[in-house]
């Protein structure tokens, strides 16, 4: 068997040995249910489909991140590390700020301060002491260059900023700072971006000095703020404790009210006049008692000198001893004379006068006891008198004491409130001088090792990733607005018809076929055999399993078919010449006729566009004999499509046609058709074949040009057997 030319690039689907043969007319076709699922083959394919789309767009964002990461600056990070304790130093015992937190008011305390290290206040401290305002990097004036870079875009008003130098450094310093906490840890990490691995460094450092330093400001500034409003309220606080004072004097002086010892001298005076009535009253009972006992002694002729006034009277007591010895001398002279004599009665005589003078001695102390009774009596009634006006006094200065208890808490509450803004104005001004900030630089910043931007690796794989995101997008929106057709399943569900072979595409070059001897003959030159040897096996076994799904594996008798599409160019002869050459091979009798009026590409690819044929054959101008084409390795016959002379010969009896055609020595016609959309003349031949196969290239018609040259065949349509893509992918 002679080499045989293969067109389409794809690689084939398996058909099954015998397709249906009823198939149903194009017209009465139902697209497919849709199945929500993804496809993933479908999705695959149409990525290779689209791979150098693809490809292409993903190369711009690789290219432009290969760009960047060699021209960009390199930039370099530092950090350092700050242990900020959320509990204060207790220095003193009263604090401006107290310590006293929640429970997990420390995480937020710590999360506030990384938002003040990173605040205006810290970072122009910051630009004030490395001077960035000055830096070039940070917004200062540039030399060189880059200055007059700078100079020529602010001059078209490009990247100019307004403001002073020290604004735009704090611009740049904030795209150039950031600051995190460790996890589980009250550590607040400063980075800090610069140009230079000293420069970055240095800055950290700075910024984390800064921020101590402000901690320190505002806990003095605090303190002093503090103190001062103490100290001014001071002032009010002093004047209302005097006005407090000169209210209680002013009250006290109306109303008579002197106090001593924190007591008033009324309520003393009351007191120690009940005190005196009190014993002036005993005083008086003890007189009246002594005076009523003397009384009695002296009515009831008790001896005289039996009562207690008597005993201790020391005059008295000379009298009785007097008394008694007077008695012991008349006693011993009485038992020496008798009672006549006149020693005795002068001892009588003198008896007599002591006792005399006794009893007067106790006439006078009773009379004294009287005297000092109605004493008494007189002290106790003065006394009671004057008890009586205290009390009266008493009861007024009572009624005014409330006021007075009123004034002096009030004066006391007043002094109590003053002593304590004092002692507090001058804590809080003696804490302006004590840091108890309990922050400090736990890890000073070192020199980075690798620069932190451009990050090459990384930047090329988010840009791969990223440009094949995008390319995929853009493959499967070009895939969604694509209106060919580009696998087996596509090209059912459009045509409703079975796919009877799918043609792979070919990576050779077809050259021209000369006629030689009387005979067809194909020469290609192929790039490779390897390649060539592969297509051609492809290309045989969908021609066969074509030729089996149209005859049902058997060999058919006069029988023709016509191989048409839509539109030029889409593989039809191609597809008509392999089948032929494919049945020829294999033994049978086959007739080859080219019946594109408009383009006859089969008579020119196989170089038999000057010879009679078809139309000389339907005028009667020739026979058939004389107008075939014999192949004699393949025993292919082949009928061109000669000279036309009259118009009527395009739309000739379909009838006619076929008598002179099929003979009885013919198996099987092969008619290669001219589009269904681009040649009317195509309806004798439509009539006349026994099958009709509508080839489709893959990518080639829109859909819409399908569905109308599938819908010209409509009268037809009983004799469409089938499709075939030609040219389509290896996975279609």
């Amino acid at each position: 068997m002679s080499q045989v030319e293969l067109m389409l690039q794809e690689k084939i689907e398996r058909m099954p040995d015998h397709p249906l043969r009823v198939v149903r007319p194009a017209a009465a076709a139902q697209p497919p249910a849709d199945d929500p699922r993804v496809d993933l083959k479908e999705l695959i394919a149409v990525m290779r489909r689209r791979r150098k789309v693809i490809l292409w767009v993903a190369a711009v964002p690789v290219l432009l991140a290969l760009v960047y990461s060699v021209l960009a600056t390199p930039l370099y990070t530092a950090s350092t590390q700050i242990l900020i304790d959320p509990r204060d130093r207790r220095i003193v015992s009263n604090e401006v700020t107290p310590e006293t937190l929640a429970a997990d008011g420390g995480v937020a305390v710590v999360e506030s301060q990384l938002l003040v290290i990173t605040s205006d206040t810290v970072l122009r401290r910051t630009i004030v002491r490395e001077r960035l305002d000055t830096d070039p990097e940070f917004g200062g004036a540039a030399t060189g260059l880059a200055g007059l870079m700078r100079d020529a875009l602010a001059t078209v008003g490009v990247g100019g900023e307004g403001g002073d130098a020290e604004l735009k450094a704090l611009r740049q310093l904030k795209k150039r700072i950031g600051v995190k906490r460790s996890d589980k840890a009250f550590v607040a990490e400063v980075y800090v971006t610069s140009e230079g691995r000293e420069k970055s460094v240095r800055i950290a450092d700075a910024v984390a000095q800064a921020y101590l330093d402000d901690q320190t400001e505002s806990r003095a500034n605090a303190a002093g703020r503090a103190s001062a409003a103490l100290g001014g309220r001071l002032d009010a606080l002093r004047t209302r404790v005097q006005e407090a004072e000169d209210r209680v004097v002013q009250y006290k002086e109306q109303h008579k009210l002197v106090a001593a010892g924190n007591v008033l001298v009324s309520d003393q005076q009351l007191s120690e006049m009940t005190v005196q009535l009190n014993a002036a009253r005993g005083k008086t009972a003890e007189a009246r008692s002594r005076y009523d006992q003397i009384v009695r002694a002296r009515q009831s002729g008790v001896e005289s000198g039996a009562i207690p006034e008597a005993v201790l009277s020391q005059t008295i007591g000379q009298l009785r001893t007097q008394y008694a010895e007077v008695a012991r001398q008349r006693a011993e002279l009485g038992a020496l004379v008798g009672p006549r004599h006149p020693s005795i009665t002068n001892l009588d005589a003198q008896i007599q006068g002591v006792q005399k003078l006794i009893n007067e001695e106790l006439a006078r102390i009773a009379t004294a006891a009287r005297s000092d009774l109605e004493r008494t009596q007189a002290s106790e009634k003065a006394l009671e008198a004057d008890l009586e006006t205290l009390k009266q006094r008493a009861v007024t200065t009572s009624q005014a004491s409330v006021r007075l208890r009123e004034l002096e808490r009030d004066v006391e509450a007043s002094r109590a409130i003053y002593q304590a803004f004092l002692a507090r104005a001058r804590e809080t001004g003696e804490q302006q001088s004590i840091d108890n900030t309990n922050a400090r630089v736990i890890s000073k910043a070192t020199p980075p090792r690798d620069k932190s931007w451009p990050p090459r690796l990384l930047l090329l794989a988010i840009a791969l990733v990223g440009g094949l995101g995008i390319g995929t997008g853009a493959g499967l929106m070009r895939e969604y607005f694509d209106e060919g057709v580009y696998s087996r399943r596509m090209l059912s569900g459009l045509t409703g018809l079975p796919v009877l072979a799918v043609t792979p595409a070919l990576t050779r070059r077809l050259s021209r076929w000369a006629m030689l001897t009387g005979s067809v003959r194909g020469r290609m030159r192929l790039a490779d055999e390897g390649d060539a040897q592969s297509q051609t096996e492809l290309m045989i076994g969908a021609m066969r399993r074509m030729r089996d799904g149209l005859f049902d594996g058997g060999r058919p008798r006069r029988r023709s078919v016509l191989v048409t599409s839509a539109t030029s160019g889409e593989g039809r002869t191609t597809v008509a010449l392999n089948l032929a050459l494919i049945a020829a091979a294999d033994g049978w009798r086959v007739l080859l006729v080219d019946a594109d009026a408009a383009r006859a590409t089969l008579s020119k690819t196989l170089d038999a566009a000057d010879n009679a044929g078809l139309f000389d054959l339907i005028e009667g101008r020739a026979t058939l004999a004389s107008v075939l084409l014999n192949d004699t390795d393949t025993g292919l016959s082949f009928l061109p499509l000669g000279n036309a002379t009259r118009a009527e010969s395009r739309n000739a009896n379909p009838q006619e046609i076929a008598a002179k055609l099929i003979g009885p020595d013919i198996d099987l016609v092969v008619i290669d058709g001219a589009p269904m959309l681009a040649d009317d003349a195509m309806r004798p031949f439509a009539e006349l074949a026994d099958d009709i196969v509508f080839v489709v290239r893959a990518g080639g018609p829109k859909r819409d040009d399908i569905a109308a040259g599938i819908e010209a065949l409509r009268q037809n349509a009983g004799k469409l057997r089938g499709t075939v893509l030609a040219g389509a992918p290896a996975d279609a």
